[in-house]
C-alpha cells in the first residue's frame, strides 16, 4: 500500500481519460474518482478506474456521451435519457438539475434511464445536502444478488443514499441492499481478509465467508434476508417505472456487463418551509444523544452516517490517499 496526494491522483487519471473525452470532461471525471477515494470510498473511487476504462473500451459505456437528454417533464418531475453515456458525469448533471428544480418547486424528482455505472451514490446526495437540501437517490443494477428463497442471480444490490444538510458537515447514508458492496469484497480479497459471517455462496453453491469466492460466484445474499430482497425488488421496479428504463432483469447478469441502469434523484428544499437553524439543532441533538451511548465491548460507539466524513477527507488531503501498488500502476499505465 502506498499514498498519493489528491492532486497526483487527479493528474494521473486525467492523462488516461484524455484518450476518451475532452480535457474539461477528463479532468472532472478524474476529480470524481479521486474525490471518492479521498472520502474513504475506495471501492467506488480509484479502485474502479481501471474497470471504467475497460467499460469504455468495450463500448459498455459510450464515452462520446457525457450529457443526458431531457425527455419530458411536468413541474418538478422530469425524465431524462443518458443514452448509455459516462455515468458519473451524467449523474452530476442530473443532480444539478434536481437542485435547480427544487429551488423553484420545493421538491424535485428526476428519473434517469440508460445510464452507466454512477460510481458512488452518496456523491449525488451530498451535492444536494451541500446545497442546503435533503437528497434521496437510488439506482438499480445488474442481477448480482440472489433473491431470498433462490440460489441464482435474480435481483440487484441497488444502492440508495439519503443525505441531510448540516452546518458541521452534511450527513450521508450510502448503502446497497447487500451486506457489502462487491467493490469492498474485492478489496478484502486483495488483502486476504475473511468475512465475519457467510453472506454469499462459493462456486460450488455452498455458503462461504471468503470474499474472493463470492466475487467469483456472483452469488451474494441480500441483507436482512427477505427484507433486503423486498427492498431490492421495489427499488428496481420504482426506478425503472419512473424512468421507463431497464429493469435488473433487462440489464442482465454481471457477466453480461452492467449497462443501462435506471436511476432516481429526489431533492427536497425543506428550508423553504421550515426554520433551517431549528432543523440543524434537532440534528445536533440526535448526534449528541448517539455519541452519549455506552459502546459495546470493543466497539467504537455510535455515529450518524457520514458524521466522520469531513475528518476522513481532511486526513486524506493532509496525509495522502491510500492506494494499492497494483491499482496505482494500472492508473499510471493508462496514461502512458
Amino acid at each position: 500500500m502506498l499514498t498519493v496526494t489528491y492532486e497526483q491522483a487527479v493528474e494521473a487519471m486525467e492523462r488516461g481519460l484524455l484518450r476518451y473525452m475532452p480535457q474539461d470532461k477528463a479532468h472532472r471525471f478524474a476529480e470524481i474518482f479521486a474525490g471518492n477515494s479521498c472520502d474513504g470510498v475506495h471501492s467506488h473511487g480509484m479502485n474502479r478506474y481501471p474497470r471504467y476504462l475497460s467499460d469504455m473500451d468495450s463500448g459498455l459505456c459510450d464515452r462520446s456521451v457525457t450529457e443526458a437528454e431531457r425527455v419530458s417533464g411536468i413541474g418538478g418531475l422530469e425524465v431524462w435519457d443518458a443514452h448509455f453515456g459516462v455515468g458519473p458525469l451524467i449523474a452530476e448533471q442530473v443532480t444539478r438539475r434536481a437542485i435547480e428544480l427544487a429551488k423553484t418547486h420545493g421538491v424535485a424528482c428526476i428519473a434517469l434511464r440508460n445510464n452507466s455505472h454512477w460510481l458512488r451514490a452518496g456523491r449525488y446526495g451530498l451535492m444536494m445536502a451541500d446545497a442546503g437540501m435533503a437528497g434521496l437517490c437510488f439506482t438499480n443494477t445488474c442481477m448480482n444478488l440472489t433473491a431470498y428463497g433462490a440460489k441464482q442471480p435474480s435481483v440487484g444490490n441497488n444502492p440508495v443514499t439519503i443525505a441531510l444538510p448540516r452546518k458541521k458537515g452534511s450527513l450521508v447514508m450510502d448503502m446497497a441492499v447487500s451486506q457489502y458492496a462487491y467493490g469492498k469484497l474485492e478489496i478484502m480479497a486483495q488483502k486476504g481478509e475473511m468475512l465475519d459471517s457467510p453472506i454469499g455462496y462459493d462456486t460450488r453453491g455452498e455458503l462461504t465467508c471468503d470474499p474472493g469466492e463470492i466475487c467469483k460466484s456472483g452469488l451474494m445474499l441480500p441483507m436482512a434476508q427477505w427484507k433486503g430482497s423486498a427492498l431490492s425488488i421495489m427499488l428496481d421496479m420504482l426506478a425503472s417505472t419512473l424512468s421507463l428504463g431497464r429493469t435488473a432483469l433487462e440489464i442482465g447478469k454481471p457477466e453480461d456487463g452492467e449497462r443501462g441502469m435506471s436511476q432516481v434523484f429526489i431533492c427536497i428544499n425543506y428550508a423553504a418551509l421550515v426554520d433551517a437553524d431549528r432543523a440543524d439543532a434537532q440534528i445536533e441533538e440526535t448526534i449528541a444523544f448517539l455519541a452519549s451511548l455506552k459502546p459495546v465491548q470493543g466497539g467504537k460507539g455510535v455515529h450518524a452516517p457520514g458524521e466522520n466524513l469531513p475528518a476522513v477527507r481532511a486526513r486524506s488531503l493532509r496525509e495522502g490517499i491510500p492506494v494499492t501498488e497494483e491499482t496505482w500502476e494500472k492508473i499510471l499505465a493508462a496514461g502512458r
